[in-house]
């Protein structure tokens, strides 16, 4: 199943790339992708010795493989909601079918962005101020109305996980396998490296022997 989803990313991410246009995607990819990869995170917490299994190690490589793809799909599409912007701005043909394939997300951003250009010419170019925050709002709604789902609003992003696990400043003593933190992180570290780690994950490396904790005086 991990390779059916990643395939589908793969294909999407190659979909854009044959159109050359801001394409249609599926509004659920970005939700559908974090999620998967939280299952792949439980599974890697499943596995009895994850540091130093083969299993480990796929799990590892999997989600590594799906966070690149989704972040070559959001670079791809913001260089191409870039484009849109500056054709807005200079006056160019404006396609807005392609416009409306826009995620609210990236509608956000492609107010902010035609703001804040106007706002620079408008300093710049004629030496004057301009109040930031109305001339993308327009545009975005000078596309279509917000839809609604069945469920309701989009509902408003998510406050940043805070972190929950205290930190510790470790000197790699050799070279190890690419592990997972609880943090939920990838660390891949070699001999002498000196990095914070969670404290839970430097405290095994300690006791065996691959990492120095570097003790600091606060």
């Amino acid at each position: 199943m991990a390779g059916d989803f990643l395939e589908k990313l793969r294909q999407t991410l190659l979909d854009m790339h044959h159109t050359g246009r801001l394409s249609y995607i599926e509004p659920g990819l970005y939700e559908d992708a974090r999620a998967y990869i939280e299952k792949l995170k439980d599974d890697y917490y499943g596995l009895e010795n994850p540091l130093e299994s083969r299993a480990g190690s796929l799990v590892i490589e999997e989600i590594g493989s799906i966070t690149d793809t989704v972040q070559e799909i959001f670079s791809l599409r913001t260089r191409q909601i870039l484009d849109l912007a500056f054709q807005q701005i200079e006056g160019q043909y404006f396609d807005k079918e392609e416009a409306r394939k826009m995620l609210p997300a990236e509608r956000a951003m492609y107010a902010q962005v035609i703001d804040a250009i106007e706002g620079c010419r408008e300093a710049l170019v004629h030496g004057e101020e301009y109040p930031f925050g109305g001339a993308g709002a327009a545009a975005v709604d000078s596309i279509d109305e917000p839809v609604e789902t069945a469920a309701g609003p989009e509902p408003a992003a998510a406050a940043p996980r805070p972190i929950t696990s205290p930190y510790a400043l470790v000197y790699i003593r050799s070279d190890m396998e690419s592990f997972m933190g609880v943090d939920g992180r990838v660390y891949a570290l070699k001999q002498g490296d000196i990095v914070t780690l969670p404290e839970n994950n430097a405290d095994v490396l300690c006791e065996r022997d691959i990492a120095l904790n570097i003790r600091l005086n606060k």
